[in-house]
């Protein structure tokens, strides 16, 4: 089943549920605890009547009584002595006289005679000690008198009320003394509101369940449509999110935990989406470096090339003796310089191939600590071939990096620096904010040449050849120890006086 018919079937059978309880601890609970209040209350309430029986006069009796039964809705029997008081008072007909002729005056003033009634009565007659005397027979109405007579003749005033037979009934019996004679009360108190209460709740029993069913399957299908929206919400995002769709995103606001499983999903979408894009630029630098390093390896082929054949072809003609090789003193050391300068190239190709692998620590160092060491044997030169030399080091701030690694890359810019610049030209190194600034005057290198001039092996002209002894690694190392260190830079040229300047952001 789908979460909708779940829930609302998980639902209405719950309310049902608690709709059969509820009537069923109605219609067994009510009458056990009407039942016990009115015995507690009947119990109270005789207990106050016993006292004031006990103060009153002989002649109060049937007042008291009359009050008494009349708040409570009770049937009395009172015995002092010889003498007996009763009083009915379960129904609203009320009789105020009864004689011997049987018939009986109604509080309307209605005579009625009670000889010839259908129903079976009580007969109530007086007796020679002033008192009354019940007669019962099994009827379905009753008529109970209770008074005084003043004399023998037959005639009795008081008061009558019809009741209804075969109820159930609750009796308090309490023991008195009033005036010195011993007393019993005994107070009776029908159950029959309680039968027709519960004839009334079967009754409606039927229509007070089929109302809570209809209640109770409304309220499931809201409930259940209420809960199921945000979530089927949810999972038609989550398909477009599948499919990597970028405006994919779950809008639904709550302050439960369903608007709370909807954030998360979409943080959580956020973060896959970028962690793809960190990926992608991962992949792409990734192939960068692959392609750099297939580029690097194919371009140091090609250079390693002709000096190892230039060698084994002049060692070739020398031991055939072919010509001007004959003079081997003359070509030996030419082929030990073409050996030195391919040990050399074998040296740097190796270093720029392990660059990535350096594992060298952060130290905190000045800027100018760092250069000072690294500078110096090409100060030397550019005094020897009369430079002029502007070294400040007054703006010198402290940078945290690797430095040898970060020496290794300043020593090619400064190496090139003092190469290319000009007979009797200026070479300047200086700080500048965070910066790194080295200049040298010398003829600018054309545009089209500067975003290749970082390529392996790269020479833009005929100066930077294999004579001049550059091998076109030296920049090539330098980029790539200054992206390994995350360090930005610009080499550009200047246009008065003429030069270049590299300038290294830290």
């Amino acid at each position: 089943m789908k979460i909708f018919t779940k829930i609302f079937l998980y639902t209405l059978a719950l309310l049902v549920m608690i709709a059969l309880l509820a009537n069923g601890l109605v219609y067994n609970l009510m009458p056990k605890v009407y039942i016990n209040q009115k015995q507690q209350e009947l119990k109270e309430q005789t207990d106050k009547f016993v006292e004031q029986l006990k103060t009153a006069k002989r002649d109060e009796i049937i007042a008291l009584m009359a009050q008494y039964a009349d708040t409570l809705q009770v049937n009395l029997i009172i015995k002092i002595g010889n003498n007996s008081y009763s009083m009915l008072t379960w129904n609203s007909g009320v009789i105020t006289e009864i004689n011997e002729s049987d018939s009986i005056k109604t509080s309307a003033g209605n005579e009625e005679d009670i000889s010839n009634n259908s129903d079976t009565i009580e007969i109530v007659t007086i007796a020679d000690n002033n008192g009354v005397q019940i007669i019962s027979d099994t009827a379905s109405t009753s008529v109970t008198v209770s008074g005084t007579s003043s004399q023998n003749d037959g005639t009795f005033t008081g008061i009558v009320s019809s009741g209804e037979a075969g109820s159930k009934t609750i009796e308090v019996q309490r023991n008195f003394t009033i005036a010195g004679e011993e007393g019993t009360l005994t107070a009776a108190l029908t159950l029959a509101p309680v039968d027709q209460a519960v004839q009334v709740i079967v009754s409606l029993l039927p229509i007070s369940l089929f109302l809570c069913i209809i209640i109770a399957i409304i309220f499931s299908l809201l409930y259940a449509r209420t809960i199921t929206r945000p979530i089927k919400a949810i999972s038609q995002e989550t398909h477009s999110m599948i499919a990597l769709e970028r405006d994919a995103q779950c809008n639904v606001v709550t302050k439960d935990e369903i608007g709370t499983l909807a954030t998360n999903v979409n943080n959580l979408y956020e973060n896959l989406l970028g962690t793809i894009e960190s990926l992608e630029i991962e992949l792409k630098k990734v192939g960068a470096v692959e392609r750099a390093k297939t580029n690097f390896l194919w371009a140091a082929s090609h250079e390693l090339k002709t000096p190892v054949t230039a060698v084994s072809v002049i060692m070739d003609n020398m031991i055939l003796n072919i010509g001007k090789y004959k003079n081997h003193g003359e070509w030996l050391p030419k082929c030990k310089k073409l050996l030195d300068n391919l040990s050399d190239m074998l040296r740097e190709i190796l270093d720029a191939s392990h660059l990535e692998d350096v594992t060298e620590a952060s130290v905190t160092k000045s800027i100018e600590s760092i250069c000072a060491e690294i500078i110096e044997p090409y100060v030397t030169v550019a005094r020897a071939k009369g430079f002029t030399l502007y070294i400040d080091w007054s703006a010198s701030f402290p940078v945290t990096l690797p430095p040898k690694l970060l020496g290794k890359a300043l020593s090619n810019i400064f190496s090139n620096a003092v190469q290319y610049t000009v007979p009797g030209g200026k070479l300047s190194v200086y700080c500048k904010g965070r910066s790194l600034v080295v200049e040298n005057e010398c003829t600018p290198i054309p545009e089209d040449h500067l975003s290749q001039l970082f390529d392996p092996f790269y020479r833009p002209d005929d100066s930077r050849n294999r004579a001049t002894g550059g091998n076109g690694l030296g920049l090539y190392i330098t980029d790539s120890i200054l992206h390994l260190l995350e360090l930005n830079y610009s080499f550009e040229p200047m246009t008065s006086p003429e030069g270049m300047r590299f300038t290294i952001n830290f």
